[in-house]
């Protein structure tokens, strides 16, 4: 997905495509399984399929940002805010505008609701950003990209014990008390206490601090595993236990800045530290392309799903088997979209 870029060619960080790759992968397992939790019984084989895939992918969003932070954090890699405002956040507000624009007219040509009416109501939620529900990720990171000066500053000039700190606090403010307030555990205080918890939004900032943390100060193998399975334990069998409660689908565990997804991603980050060390050239040429492709793949990829969605590719007789077969044919639709649009210098400077 979109980071960052230095003003001038710098070498590839392997273990930040890697990461990227796994990211992917991730998104489109979480919507190409998003049916089976949404529909099938509490607690069926289906149901517990779908979950199994829907949790150990939900570490989708904040990867990515732990892969914004490794790189454009990196004090090796200059850049200034009048670059980022003339560069980075057009790129993102034309890019959003576009494929929502491109979402809104596929959603009203399907539909076959092509009155004044319904074209007027679609421009005004366009202009108002009621947009594609996947493209929330692009006004968040243009929030990540504004405070992008604030935050080099900060790592630039802090040392461990003060990363630490904003660490633990982002930790508690923007991960562990918005996941408490979305569980109803703070509704018994008063006062200004309800507020503490950041907005997800904000929390994303911290993600790509902590992304470049983990950059100059990798964690074990061992801590990294544990992190990942620690994460997605928390996230399968919290919404386990929430949905069979209420007997029907509850997300609080799921959400994307909620412990066991941030948990998942550090782990994540970890190993492809690790790991990218590892690889031969072929698969680190190949983690390259997917990387550099990965951007457009988030943004067309829903509509591709959509695509084979409607001419019968669903995760029907067992999402355990089905739900990464579809994810993997959707991201090869959409790969095959990227190859062409790649090679249009505009589109592949300001729209993917």
């Amino acid at each position: 997905m979109e980071t960052i870029s230095a003003p001038r060619p710098s070498a590839r960080v392997r273990a930040v495509d890697l990461a990227k790759c796994f990211a992917i992968f991730f998104v489109l397992l979480i919507h190409a399984g998003s049916d089976v939790l949404r529909y099938a019984p509490v607690g069926s084989i289906h149901w517990l399929s779908g979950l199994f895939w829907g949790s150990i992918s939900r570490s989708a969003v904040p990867l990515f940002l732990l892969c914004s932070g490794a790189l454009l954090l990196d004090r090796e890699r200059p850049i200034s805010a009048r670059h980022i405002w003339r560069r980075n956040i057009p790129h993102m507000v034309m890019a959003l505008f576009f494929w929502a624009a491109a979402y809104k007219a596929i959603g009203s040509l399907t539909s076959g609701n092509l009155t004044a009416d319904a074209l007027l109501g679609a421009l005004r939620n366009w202009l108002l950003w009621q947009h594609e529900g996947h493209l929330y990720y692009l006004p968040i990171i243009l929030l990540v990209y504004a405070a992008l000066p604030l935050t080099r500053t900060f790592t630039a000039h802090a040392d461990t014990k003060m990363v630490r700190y904003f660490l633990v606090f982002w930790a508690a403010s923007g991960v562990l008390l918005p996941s408490l307030r979305a569980l109803g555990l703070l509704q018994a205080f008063g006062g200004i206490v309800q507020q503490w918890a950041l907005p997800m939004a904000w929390s994303a900032i911290g993600c790509t601090v902590l992304g470049d943390a983990l950059r100059r100060r990798p964690c074990s193998v061992r801590c990294a595993v544990w992190m990942f399975a620690g994460g997605f334990l928390l996230c399968f069998a919290g919404t386990w236990l929430c949905s069979a409660r209420a007997g029907e689908l509850k997300t609080p565990f799921l959400e994307g800045f909620s412990p066991g997804p941030c948990l998942m991603a550090a782990g994540m980050f970890s190993l492809c530290e690790a790991l990218a060390p590892r690889l031969n050239a072929r698969l680190n040429t190949a983690a390259e392309r997917l990387s550099r492709a990965s951007f457009c793949i988030y943004l067309v990829h829903i509509a591709v799903l959509r695509l084979l969605n409607g001419i019968g590719l669903r995760p029907g007789w067992h999402p355990l088997l089905t739900v990464p077969a579809l994810a993997v044919l959707c991201g090869a639709g959409s790969y095959l979209l990227y190859l062409p649009l790649s090679r249009i210098p505009w589109v592949r400077r300001w729209l993917i």
